[in-house]
């Protein structure tokens, strides 16, 4: 998927309607921008708040917070 935005002033940029729908990217959402080289990848940012309601109870017994929160953003990415 290809799509053009124009940078605004003070270095805004409009993501497309497409492109926030395709990765479900809302107001307020966070997104984390890497630079490679000449290239810009701006990639949806996970936050604790994103994983709410998508941990059963028990299923985690004696596993540190870190571990879940490392286990349970896998799954949302897929288990990437």
């Amino acid at each position: 998927m290809d799509e053009v935005a124009k940078i605004m002033s003070r270095g805004l940029i409009a993501l497309p309607s497409d492109v926030r729908k395709r990765l479900g990217l809302k107001e307020g959402d966070l997104v984390r921008i890497e630079v490679k080289d000449d290239h810009i990848l701006i990639k949806r940012e996970q936050r604790i708040y994103d994983l709410k309601g998508s941990i059963q109870e028990g299923e985690y017994k004696n596993k540190s917070f870190s571990q879940i929160f490392m286990e349970e953003v896998k799954k949302q990415k897929g288990g990437r």
